[in-house]
């Protein structure tokens, strides 16, 4: 019998987890919205490193991200999307 193999491992590159935690620190990353975020991060599959680990680029997280609060800006009204609209810029520039 073979051995069921561990699944891949994959981190963040260390300014694309900066730019998830500013993200839930300013309130635009609810636990939904993480959850989808995580599963198309997942979907990426970048290479693995000898110890098993792909890492994720910033590039990436910052396009899977900024997808996600796009397609729910539709639900924003009032000072919840002037404050994105504002912020959009800074944040994904």
């Amino acid at each position: 019998m073979q051995p069921v193999p561990f699944p891949p491992i994959y981190e963040l590159e260390p300014k694309a987890s900066q730019l998830m935690d500013v993200l839930v620190e300013l309130g635009h990353l609810d636990e939904k919205l993480l959850n989808q975020i995580n599963h198309s991060l997942a979907q990426l599959a970048p290479p693995l490193n000898a110890d098993g680990i792909g890492t994720i680029r910033l590039s990436d997280v910052r396009r899977i991200t900024a997808e996600a609060i796009f397609d729910g800006m539709s639900d924003l009204e009032g000072e919840a999307l002037r404050t994105m609209k504002r912020e959009w810029g800074f944040l994904f520039y």
